[in-house]
Protein backbone atom coordinates (compact mmCIF):
# COMPACT_ATOMS: atom_id res chain seq x y z
CA UNK A 1 0.00 0.00 0.00
CA UNK A 2 3.00 2.34 0.84
CA UNK A 3 4.28 1.46 -2.67
CA UNK A 4 1.18 2.27 -4.65
CA UNK A 5 0.37 5.55 -2.58
CA UNK A 6 3.93 7.00 -3.69
CA UNK A 7 3.84 5.64 -7.30
CA UNK A 8 0.29 8.38 -7.21
CA UNK A 9 2.16 10.85 -5.30
CA UNK A 10 4.96 10.97 -7.71
CA UNK A 11 2.44 10.62 -10.85
CA UNK A 12 0.82 14.33 -9.74
CA UNK A 13 3.66 15.87 -10.01
CA UNK A 14 3.27 15.98 -13.57
CA UNK A 15 0.45 17.90 -13.61
CA UNK A 16 1.99 20.62 -11.37
CA UNK A 17 4.28 21.33 -14.00
CA UNK A 18 2.86 24.21 -15.86
CA UNK A 19 4.24 25.57 -14.41
CA UNK A 20 4.51 24.97 -15.92
CA UNK A 21 2.98 22.05 -14.17
CA UNK A 22 7.25 14.09 -9.69
CA UNK A 23 10.74 4.89 -6.64
CA UNK A 24 12.49 4.38 -9.52
CA UNK A 25 13.78 0.74 -10.09
CA UNK A 26 17.59 0.64 -10.07
CA UNK A 27 20.01 -1.23 -12.70
CA UNK A 28 22.36 -2.11 -9.32
CA UNK A 29 25.30 -4.13 -10.81
CA UNK A 30 24.96 -4.55 -14.53
CA UNK A 31 26.70 -3.54 -17.52
CA UNK A 32 25.43 0.48 -18.72
CA UNK A 33 22.49 -0.08 -20.53
CA UNK A 34 22.41 0.25 -24.44
CA UNK A 35 21.08 3.57 -25.70
CA UNK A 36 17.63 2.84 -27.00
CA UNK A 37 17.64 4.94 -30.56
CA UNK A 38 15.83 5.73 -32.56
CA UNK A 39 15.25 8.16 -35.74
CA UNK A 40 12.19 10.21 -35.82
CA UNK A 41 9.87 7.43 -35.14
CA UNK A 42 6.12 7.67 -36.08
CA UNK A 43 7.18 10.19 -38.75
CA UNK A 44 5.18 10.50 -42.14
CA UNK A 45 6.19 13.55 -44.12
CA UNK A 46 8.81 16.43 -43.03
CA UNK A 47 7.54 19.97 -43.26
CA UNK A 48 8.25 21.65 -46.65
CA UNK A 49 10.14 25.16 -46.31
CA UNK A 50 12.33 26.70 -48.64
CA UNK A 51 14.53 28.93 -46.37
CA UNK A 52 14.43 26.74 -43.23
CA UNK A 53 13.56 30.05 -41.36
CA UNK A 54 11.28 28.67 -37.90
CA UNK A 55 8.96 31.92 -37.60
CA UNK A 56 11.48 35.09 -37.15
CA UNK A 57 14.25 32.79 -35.93
CA UNK A 58 16.99 32.21 -38.44
CA UNK A 59 17.74 29.02 -40.25
CA UNK A 60 19.06 26.81 -37.29
CA UNK A 61 19.51 23.70 -39.14
CA UNK A 62 21.41 22.87 -42.61
CA UNK A 63 24.69 22.17 -44.20
CA UNK A 64 27.88 22.56 -42.95
CA UNK A 65 30.97 20.68 -41.43
CA UNK A 66 30.44 20.97 -37.28
CA UNK A 67 31.60 17.86 -35.79
CA UNK A 68 31.38 16.67 -32.22
CA UNK A 69 34.13 16.44 -29.43
CA UNK A 70 35.36 12.63 -30.09
CA UNK A 71 35.26 12.06 -26.17
CA UNK A 72 31.80 13.86 -25.69
CA UNK A 73 30.17 12.19 -29.01
CA UNK A 74 29.04 9.09 -26.93
CA UNK A 75 29.99 7.36 -30.84
CA UNK A 76 30.48 9.20 -33.91
CA UNK A 77 31.59 12.59 -33.77
CA UNK A 78 29.80 13.07 -37.26
CA UNK A 79 25.87 12.46 -35.62
CA UNK A 80 24.78 14.14 -32.32
CA UNK A 81 23.38 11.65 -30.27
CA UNK A 82 20.93 13.54 -27.69
CA UNK A 83 18.66 11.91 -25.07
CA UNK A 84 14.72 12.74 -24.85
CA UNK A 85 14.08 12.48 -20.99
CA UNK A 86 10.30 11.03 -21.08
CA UNK A 87 7.84 9.06 -18.84
CA UNK A 88 5.69 8.35 -22.13
CA UNK A 89 4.96 4.57 -21.83
CA UNK A 90 4.45 4.69 -17.64
CA UNK A 91 1.53 1.89 -16.99
CA UNK A 92 0.19 4.26 -14.46
CA UNK A 93 -0.37 7.17 -17.11
CA UNK A 94 0.51 5.68 -20.57
CA UNK A 95 1.34 8.53 -22.68
CA UNK A 96 2.43 11.20 -20.16
CA UNK A 97 4.12 13.80 -21.49
CA UNK A 98 3.71 12.53 -24.58
CA UNK A 99 3.57 15.86 -26.30
CA UNK A 100 7.34 16.42 -25.56
CA UNK A 101 8.47 13.49 -27.16
CA UNK A 102 6.20 14.13 -30.52
CA UNK A 103 7.55 17.48 -30.81
CA UNK A 104 11.13 16.32 -30.25
CA UNK A 105 10.85 13.84 -33.19
CA UNK A 106 9.19 16.45 -35.26
CA UNK A 107 12.17 18.74 -34.60
CA UNK A 108 14.48 16.39 -35.58
CA UNK A 109 12.88 15.37 -38.99
CA UNK A 110 12.44 19.27 -39.89
CA UNK A 111 16.22 19.53 -38.69
CA UNK A 112 17.82 16.73 -40.29
CA UNK A 113 15.75 17.09 -43.73
CA UNK A 114 17.50 20.09 -44.21
CA UNK A 115 21.11 18.76 -43.14
CA UNK A 116 20.85 18.12 -39.87
CA UNK A 117 23.05 20.87 -37.31
CA UNK A 118 25.93 22.52 -39.33
CA UNK A 119 25.84 18.99 -41.64
CA UNK A 120 25.51 16.96 -38.12
CA UNK A 121 22.17 14.38 -38.31
CA UNK A 122 20.12 14.02 -35.02
CA UNK A 123 19.76 10.80 -33.44
CA UNK A 124 17.15 10.28 -30.91
CA UNK A 125 18.09 8.71 -27.73
CA UNK A 126 15.20 7.58 -26.41
CA UNK A 127 15.65 7.94 -22.24
CA UNK A 128 11.85 6.67 -21.24
CA UNK A 129 12.06 7.25 -17.52
CA UNK A 130 8.51 5.06 -17.29
CA UNK A 131 7.73 7.08 -14.63
CA UNK A 132 9.83 5.16 -11.94
CA UNK A 133 12.96 4.09 -13.91
CA UNK A 134 14.68 7.12 -13.66
CA UNK A 135 18.25 5.82 -12.59
CA UNK A 136 18.36 3.13 -15.31
CA UNK A 137 17.29 6.07 -18.17
CA UNK A 138 20.11 7.85 -16.61
CA UNK A 139 22.22 5.19 -17.19
CA UNK A 140 21.48 5.06 -20.50
CA UNK A 141 22.16 8.90 -20.88
CA UNK A 142 25.50 8.84 -18.99
CA UNK A 143 27.31 6.25 -21.67
CA UNK A 144 24.78 6.69 -24.68
CA UNK A 145 24.56 10.93 -25.63
CA UNK A 146 26.41 14.17 -26.30
CA UNK A 147 23.22 16.16 -24.22
CA UNK A 148 20.26 16.04 -23.69
CA UNK A 149 17.51 18.24 -24.56
CA UNK A 150 13.90 18.92 -25.12
CA UNK A 151 12.21 16.57 -22.79
CA UNK A 152 12.31 16.16 -18.85
CA UNK A 153 11.24 13.84 -16.51
CA UNK A 154 8.56 13.94 -13.61
CA UNK A 155 11.04 12.97 -10.88
CA UNK A 156 13.77 14.92 -12.45
CA UNK A 157 15.35 14.63 -8.54
CA UNK A 158 16.17 11.77 -9.03
CA UNK A 159 18.54 12.54 -11.73
CA UNK A 160 21.02 12.98 -8.51
CA UNK A 161 21.53 9.38 -7.98
CA UNK A 162 25.14 9.92 -6.20
CA UNK A 163 26.55 6.77 -9.00
CA UNK A 164 28.76 7.94 -11.27
CA UNK A 165 27.36 6.15 -14.13
CA UNK A 166 23.74 7.50 -13.59
CA UNK A 167 24.07 10.76 -11.88
CA UNK A 168 23.43 13.73 -14.36
CA UNK A 169 26.31 15.54 -12.61
CA UNK A 170 28.78 12.99 -12.13
CA UNK A 171 29.01 11.44 -15.12
CA UNK A 172 29.26 15.16 -16.93
CA UNK A 173 26.06 15.81 -18.89
CA UNK A 174 24.37 18.97 -19.43
CA UNK A 175 20.68 19.32 -20.69
CA UNK A 176 18.41 21.88 -22.27
CA UNK A 177 15.44 20.84 -20.72
CA UNK A 178 12.31 21.33 -22.16
CA UNK A 179 10.69 22.04 -18.30
CA UNK A 180 12.57 21.39 -15.19
CA UNK A 181 10.06 20.23 -12.11
CA UNK A 182 11.66 19.61 -9.12
CA UNK A 183 13.69 22.54 -7.16
CA UNK A 184 16.71 20.29 -7.27
CA UNK A 185 16.87 20.23 -11.12
CA UNK A 186 15.52 23.46 -11.63
CA UNK A 187 18.22 25.33 -9.72
CA UNK A 188 20.86 23.19 -10.97
CA UNK A 189 23.61 24.03 -12.51
CA UNK A 190 24.67 22.26 -16.06
CA UNK A 191 21.31 22.71 -17.55
CA UNK A 192 19.71 26.06 -19.19
CA UNK A 193 16.05 26.29 -19.62
CA UNK A 194 14.47 28.08 -22.91
CA UNK A 195 11.36 29.20 -20.51
CA UNK A 196 12.75 29.43 -16.87
CA UNK A 197 11.23 28.34 -14.21
CA UNK A 198 13.75 28.72 -10.84
CA UNK A 199 12.19 28.25 -7.46
CA UNK A 200 13.57 31.16 -6.04
CA UNK A 201 12.79 34.01 -8.35
CA UNK A 202 9.37 34.75 -9.94
CA UNK A 203 7.69 37.27 -11.80
CA UNK A 204 4.75 39.53 -10.56
CA UNK A 205 2.74 40.47 -13.95
CA UNK A 206 -0.02 37.77 -13.85
CA UNK A 207 -1.14 39.31 -10.56
CA UNK A 208 -0.46 42.72 -11.99
CA UNK A 209 -2.39 41.52 -15.09
CA UNK A 210 -5.55 40.53 -12.85
CA UNK A 211 -5.64 43.32 -10.14
CA UNK A 212 -6.07 45.80 -13.61
CA UNK A 213 -8.81 43.66 -14.72
CA UNK A 214 -10.87 43.09 -11.75
CA UNK A 215 -9.28 45.16 -8.79
CA UNK A 216 -11.95 44.86 -6.27
CA UNK A 217 -11.95 41.06 -6.39
CA UNK A 218 -8.37 41.32 -6.54
CA UNK A 219 -7.98 42.62 -3.07
CA UNK A 220 -8.05 39.03 -1.09
CA UNK A 221 -6.93 35.86 -2.72
CA UNK A 222 -6.90 32.31 -1.37
CA UNK A 223 -3.58 29.93 -2.07
CA UNK A 224 -4.71 25.86 -2.73
CA UNK A 225 -1.80 23.60 -3.61
CA UNK A 226 -1.49 19.85 -3.39
CA UNK A 227 0.51 18.65 -0.34
CA UNK A 228 4.08 17.62 -2.04
CA UNK A 229 7.13 19.80 -1.83
CA UNK A 230 7.16 20.49 -5.82
CA UNK A 231 3.66 21.83 -5.53
CA UNK A 232 4.65 23.81 -2.44
CA UNK A 233 7.55 25.07 -4.53
CA UNK A 234 5.18 26.58 -6.67
CA UNK A 235 2.91 27.74 -4.03
CA UNK A 236 5.71 29.73 -2.03
CA UNK A 237 6.36 32.03 -5.49
CA UNK A 238 2.29 32.68 -5.51
CA UNK A 239 2.25 33.58 -2.02
CA UNK A 240 5.20 35.72 -2.66
CA UNK A 241 3.52 37.64 -5.63
CA UNK A 242 0.80 38.21 -3.61
CA UNK A 243 2.67 39.71 -0.64
CA UNK A 244 4.72 41.87 -3.24
CA UNK A 245 1.53 43.14 -4.76
CA UNK A 246 -0.25 44.07 -1.41
CA UNK A 247 -3.12 40.92 -1.86
CA UNK A 248 -4.30 39.64 1.56
CA UNK A 249 -3.44 35.81 1.37
CA UNK A 250 -7.12 35.37 2.66
CA UNK A 251 -5.66 31.72 3.42
CA UNK A 252 -3.31 28.57 2.29
CA UNK A 253 -5.11 25.41 2.14
CA UNK A 254 -3.46 22.34 1.02
CA UNK A 255 -5.17 19.11 -0.29
CA UNK A 256 -4.08 15.27 -0.22
CA UNK A 257 -2.14 15.01 -3.80
CA UNK A 258 -4.39 12.17 -4.47
CA UNK A 259 -7.35 14.24 -4.42
CA UNK A 260 -10.28 14.22 -2.25
CA UNK A 261 -13.80 11.70 -2.21
CA UNK A 262 -15.68 15.10 -2.00
CA UNK A 263 -14.01 18.73 -2.28
CA UNK A 264 -17.11 20.57 -0.66
CA UNK A 265 -15.52 20.48 2.43
CA UNK A 266 -12.57 22.58 0.81
CA UNK A 267 -14.83 24.59 -0.91
CA UNK A 268 -16.47 25.99 2.18
CA UNK A 269 -12.68 26.46 4.01
CA UNK A 270 -11.74 28.86 1.34
CA UNK A 271 -15.35 30.56 1.03
CA UNK A 272 -14.50 30.82 5.09
CA UNK A 273 -11.74 32.89 4.69
CA UNK A 274 -13.15 35.30 2.62
CA UNK A 275 -11.30 35.08 -0.13
CA UNK A 276 -12.98 36.71 -3.48
CA UNK A 277 -9.86 35.08 -5.70
CA UNK A 278 -8.35 32.05 -6.00
CA UNK A 279 -4.74 30.56 -7.17
CA UNK A 280 -4.68 26.62 -7.44
CA UNK A 281 -1.81 24.57 -7.91
CA UNK A 282 -2.82 21.47 -9.11
CA UNK A 283 -3.72 19.37 -11.83
CA UNK A 284 -6.88 20.55 -14.00
CA UNK A 285 -9.71 18.19 -13.43
CA UNK A 286 -8.95 18.98 -9.18
CA UNK A 287 -9.49 22.73 -9.81
CA UNK A 288 -12.28 21.50 -11.88
CA UNK A 289 -13.88 19.68 -8.89
CA UNK A 290 -12.68 22.82 -5.96
CA UNK A 291 -14.17 25.11 -8.49
CA UNK A 292 -17.63 23.39 -9.10
CA UNK A 293 -17.88 22.95 -5.86
CA UNK A 294 -17.17 26.55 -4.47
CA UNK A 295 -20.21 27.75 -7.60
CA UNK A 296 -22.21 25.02 -5.55
CA UNK A 297 -21.76 26.64 -2.70
CA UNK A 298 -22.60 30.52 -4.16
CA UNK A 299 -19.43 31.79 -4.33
CA UNK A 300 -18.55 34.33 -7.14
CA UNK A 301 -15.01 34.81 -7.18
CA UNK A 302 -12.30 34.50 -9.85
CA UNK A 303 -9.88 31.07 -10.51
CA UNK A 304 -6.47 32.86 -11.52
CA UNK A 305 -4.51 30.26 -12.20
CA UNK A 306 -1.28 28.56 -13.85
CA UNK A 307 -0.54 27.41 -18.14
CA UNK A 308 -1.83 23.89 -16.91
CA UNK A 309 -5.18 24.71 -16.49
CA UNK A 310 -5.32 25.54 -20.15
CA UNK A 311 -6.79 22.01 -20.80
CA UNK A 312 -10.34 21.26 -22.18
CA UNK A 313 -10.54 18.34 -18.88
CA UNK A 314 -10.80 21.14 -16.63
CA UNK A 315 -13.99 22.35 -18.59
CA UNK A 316 -15.21 19.04 -18.69
CA UNK A 317 -15.05 18.73 -14.94
CA UNK A 318 -16.21 21.98 -13.56
CA UNK A 319 -18.60 22.36 -16.09
CA UNK A 320 -19.16 25.22 -18.70
CA UNK A 321 -20.94 27.85 -16.26
CA UNK A 322 -18.73 26.93 -13.20
CA UNK A 323 -15.34 27.14 -15.54
CA UNK A 324 -16.69 30.51 -17.32
CA UNK A 325 -14.39 33.41 -15.88
CA UNK A 326 -11.20 31.38 -14.96
CA UNK A 327 -7.89 33.20 -15.64
CA UNK A 328 -4.99 31.63 -16.34
CA UNK A 329 -1.79 32.83 -17.27
CA UNK A 330 0.76 31.81 -20.21
CA UNK A 331 3.94 32.87 -21.93
CA UNK A 332 2.79 31.35 -25.02
CA UNK A 333 0.35 32.03 -27.81
CA UNK A 334 -2.49 30.12 -27.57
CA UNK A 335 -3.36 27.63 -30.33
CA UNK A 336 -6.35 29.63 -30.99
CA UNK A 337 -4.66 32.09 -32.27
CA UNK A 338 -2.43 30.31 -34.66
CA UNK A 339 -3.07 31.84 -37.41
CA UNK A 340 -1.91 35.27 -36.15
CA UNK A 341 1.84 34.05 -34.60
CA UNK A 342 3.50 32.19 -37.47
CA UNK A 343 5.43 30.29 -35.29
CA UNK A 344 3.00 28.94 -33.12
CA UNK A 345 1.40 27.50 -36.60
CA UNK A 346 5.01 26.58 -37.79
CA UNK A 347 5.07 24.29 -34.39
CA UNK A 348 1.42 22.93 -34.83
CA UNK A 349 2.29 22.30 -38.83
CA UNK A 350 5.86 20.46 -38.50
CA UNK A 351 4.41 18.27 -35.40
CA UNK A 352 1.36 17.46 -37.01
CA UNK A 353 3.36 16.74 -40.64
CA UNK A 354 5.57 14.45 -39.36
CA UNK A 355 4.20 12.56 -36.84
CA UNK A 356 1.34 10.46 -36.75
CA UNK A 357 -1.36 10.90 -34.19
CA UNK A 358 0.63 13.92 -32.64
CA UNK A 359 -0.54 15.84 -29.45
CA UNK A 360 -0.12 19.06 -29.69
CA UNK A 361 0.33 21.18 -26.52
CA UNK A 362 1.74 23.84 -24.21
CA UNK A 363 4.53 21.50 -22.95
CA UNK A 364 5.41 20.49 -26.77
CA UNK A 365 5.71 23.97 -27.30
CA UNK A 366 8.01 24.65 -24.33
CA UNK A 367 9.84 21.24 -26.33
CA UNK A 368 10.21 22.72 -29.58
CA UNK A 369 11.68 25.92 -28.02
CA UNK A 370 14.37 23.89 -26.07
CA UNK A 371 15.61 22.21 -29.37
CA UNK A 372 15.42 25.90 -31.29
CA UNK A 373 17.49 26.82 -28.27
CA UNK A 374 20.00 24.22 -28.81
CA UNK A 375 20.01 24.24 -32.11
CA UNK A 376 20.71 28.10 -32.20
CA UNK A 377 23.33 27.69 -29.21
CA UNK A 378 25.13 25.28 -31.32
CA UNK A 379 26.05 27.16 -34.13
CA UNK A 380 26.89 30.17 -32.34
CA UNK A 381 29.43 27.48 -30.64
CA UNK A 382 30.42 26.40 -33.49
CA UNK A 383 31.00 30.02 -34.68
CA UNK A 384 33.51 30.29 -31.49
CA UNK A 385 35.11 27.09 -30.99
CA UNK A 386 36.32 25.80 -35.05
CA UNK A 387 32.87 24.05 -35.61
CA UNK A 388 33.57 21.40 -32.88
CA UNK A 389 30.88 21.17 -30.19
CA UNK A 390 31.07 20.36 -27.35
CA UNK A 391 29.13 20.67 -23.97
CA UNK A 392 30.56 23.36 -21.86
CA UNK A 393 30.45 25.76 -25.30
CA UNK A 394 27.15 24.49 -26.46
CA UNK A 395 25.27 25.46 -22.76
CA UNK A 396 27.62 28.30 -22.27
CA UNK A 397 26.47 29.90 -25.77
CA UNK A 398 22.70 28.57 -24.57
CA UNK A 399 23.00 30.86 -21.29
CA UNK A 400 24.62 33.81 -22.96
CA UNK A 401 21.10 34.12 -25.55
CA UNK A 402 18.61 37.09 -24.12
CA UNK A 403 15.12 37.64 -25.65
CA UNK A 404 14.84 34.68 -26.38
CA UNK A 405 11.09 34.11 -27.78
CA UNK A 406 11.78 30.52 -30.22
CA UNK A 407 11.43 32.69 -33.17
CA UNK A 408 7.86 34.40 -31.79
CA UNK A 409 6.02 31.34 -30.43
CA UNK A 410 6.29 32.97 -26.46
CA UNK A 411 7.07 35.86 -24.44
CA UNK A 412 11.13 37.47 -24.18
CA UNK A 413 12.88 35.04 -21.61
CA UNK A 414 16.32 35.02 -20.45
CA UNK A 415 17.79 31.19 -20.54
CA UNK A 416 20.94 32.10 -18.48
CA UNK A 417 22.17 29.61 -15.92
CA UNK A 418 21.08 28.36 -12.78
CA UNK A 419 17.34 28.18 -14.25
CA UNK A 420 17.79 31.53 -15.42
CA UNK A 421 15.55 34.60 -15.38
CA UNK A 422 11.98 34.23 -15.57
CA UNK A 423 10.17 35.89 -18.10
CA UNK A 424 8.24 39.38 -17.39
CA UNK A 425 5.90 39.65 -20.01
CA UNK A 426 2.93 37.70 -19.91
CA UNK A 427 -0.89 37.33 -21.51
CA UNK A 428 -4.27 35.77 -19.94
CA UNK A 429 -6.55 33.47 -21.60
CA UNK A 430 -10.05 32.73 -19.75
CA UNK A 431 -12.75 30.55 -20.76
CA UNK A 432 -16.07 31.86 -22.14
CA UNK A 433 -19.64 31.28 -21.39
CA UNK A 434 -19.71 29.41 -24.40
CA UNK A 435 -16.92 27.07 -23.22
CA UNK A 436 -14.20 28.10 -25.20
CA UNK A 437 -10.28 29.53 -24.64
CA UNK A 438 -9.84 32.68 -25.63
CA UNK A 439 -7.53 35.99 -25.19
CA UNK A 440 -8.24 38.15 -22.05
CA UNK A 441 -5.42 40.07 -22.03
CA UNK A 442 -3.97 42.10 -23.29
CA UNK A 443 -6.13 43.04 -26.40
CA UNK A 444 -3.74 43.19 -29.69
CA UNK A 445 -2.25 46.39 -30.68
CA UNK A 446 -4.08 47.95 -26.98
CA UNK A 447 -1.97 50.27 -25.16
CA UNK A 448 -1.50 46.79 -22.45
CA UNK A 449 -0.06 45.55 -25.63
CA UNK A 450 3.69 45.87 -24.93
CA UNK A 451 5.05 44.00 -28.00
CA UNK A 452 3.43 40.76 -30.43
CA UNK A 453 0.39 40.28 -27.65
CA UNK A 454 1.90 40.63 -24.32
CA UNK A 455 1.88 42.41 -21.34
CA UNK A 456 5.47 43.75 -19.81
CA UNK A 457 5.94 45.40 -16.29
CA UNK A 458 9.04 46.79 -15.23
CA UNK A 459 10.98 45.06 -12.12
CA UNK A 460 8.47 42.54 -12.21
CA UNK A 461 10.80 40.18 -10.64
CA UNK A 462 10.64 39.35 -6.55
CA UNK A 463 12.42 36.39 -4.63
CA UNK A 464 11.20 33.72 -3.06
CA UNK A 465 13.03 33.10 0.14
CA UNK A 466 11.01 30.18 1.37
CA UNK A 467 12.66 28.10 -1.64
CA UNK A 468 16.27 29.44 -1.67
CA UNK A 469 19.29 27.04 -2.04
CA UNK A 470 17.07 24.21 -3.12
CA UNK A 471 18.77 23.00 -6.42
CA UNK A 472 21.53 20.84 -6.76
CA UNK A 473 25.18 22.13 -7.42
CA UNK A 474 28.07 19.90 -9.32
CA UNK A 475 31.52 21.54 -9.08
CA UNK A 476 32.23 20.44 -12.02
CA UNK A 477 29.46 21.41 -13.81
CA UNK A 478 29.50 24.05 -16.65
CA UNK A 479 27.80 27.36 -15.46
Amino acid sequence: MVVRNNITRNLLLSVAIAVLLAASCSAKGDEPAAPETTGADGTTTAQETSSGTFGDLEAPCGEGDYTVEADQAAGSPDVLRIGVANDRTSQIRPGLNKEMWDASNAFVAWCNEQGGIGGLPIEIVDLDAKLLEVEAAMTRACHGVFMMVGGGFVQDNLEFSGKPDSDFHKCGLVDIPGFAVSPEKADSNGQVQPVPNPSAETGTTWLQMYKSLEPDNAKSMAEVWGDLPSMKTVSNRAVAVMENQDVEVAGVFDYPATGLPDWTPLAQEIIGSGATSLHFVGEPTFLGNTVKALREQGWEGDPVVETNIYDQQYIDTAGVENAAGTIIRTLFHPFEEADLWPATKQYMDIVNDNVDGAKIAILGAQSFSAWLLFATAANDCAAVNDNVLTRACVLTAAADIEDWTAGGMHAPSDPGPLGGTPAGCEMAITVTPEGEFERLTPTIDSDQDDGDGFTCFEDSLVPVHANEGLGVIGPDQPL
